[in-house]
């Protein structure tokens, strides 16, 4: 587990590791584990949904898959990590290429997206459309209108997820987001648009009493994290809690102590 959340440190958002408790000890005892032993404050995602089988009946035993879901590798994770380390950073390398087989002049749309360049990319895409040029038209033509999809779907999936960090208690992530799009947006009336209203949501007066207990809660998770759960940080969790019930903080509040109670066991 170490090596994986090493792992998951070093990639970010490149890299999602799922640990899956699969011996039937209970979520509760599994978290309580790995707070005491300072593996949670990271992207990892613990559950005890067994998803498929790794193969084989050894523990610990892992399932590496690409971005289409496709498994790459599956076995022991003890005897193979430095196959599993080879093949993220290859997989990492490539991410947010272009498809195979796309013509060189529309490739350029895919890494300006990568940069996060939305309007940049949508407009190479629709240069394009407009003249593939006289060679592999009708290829070149497919290719840019199949870009200018992914390209607008890509902001549409940033935006969907801004709003889901909201709406569950993450308005300082949301934020970093919606700064990110406003920039990658300017040149592009309509997503630029949309990207400086979700920027204004976030910045209204509504919103104020969300960051400010969204920051007291990150402390008090830091805390939780490195230190482990005692009475006061129980305490002190209710405590916020209660102070904004009803709101996703209160939420995200609610299950930190429970994590923390968890730890005590």
């Amino acid at each position: 587990m170490p090596a994986a959340i090493k792992l998951q440190e070093e990639y970010g958002d490149a890299l999602q590791v799922i640990f899956v408790e699969s011996q039937n000890s209970g979520f509760e005892k599994s978290i309580g584990m790995a707070t005491q032993s300072g593996w949670l404050g990271n992207q990892a995602i613990w559950t005890n949904q067994y998803l498929f089988s790794a193969g084989g009946n050894g523990l610990p035993a892992f399932a590496l898959l690409d971005g289409e879901g496709k498994v790459v590798l599956k076995g022991s994770s003890s005897s193979m990590h430095g196959q599993i380390k080879d093949s993220i950073a290859e997989m990492v390398k490539t991410r947010g290429g272009a498809p195979a087989d796309v013509p060189s002049s529309v490739a350029k749309v895919y890494s300006t997206l990568e940069k996060g360049s939305y309007a940049k990319a949508i407009d190479i895409a629709q240069k394009l459309i407009a003249k593939p040029g006289s060679k592999d038209t009708q290829v070149i033509l497919a290719a840019a209108e199949a870009s200018l999809v992914a390209a607008e779907a890509k902001f549409a999936g940033q935006l969907a997820r801004a709003d889901w960090l909201l709406a569950n208690g993450f308005p300082m992530r949301a934020q970093v987001i919606a700064e990110g799009l406003v920039k990658g947006a300017k040149g592009n009336d309509d997503l630029f648009g949309r990207a400086t209203g979700l920027k204004s949501k976030l910045e209204s007066e509504d919103l104020k009493a969300e960051f400010t207990a969204a920051k007291a809660l990150a402390k008090l998770e830091s805390s939780l994290y490195e230190n482990g759960g005692s009475s006061k940080l129980v305490s002190q969790l209710n405590k916020l809690a209660n102070e904004n019930a009803g709101t996703p903080i209160a939420k995200r509040a609610k299950k930190l102590v429970e994590v923390a109670q968890y730890s005590q066991l």
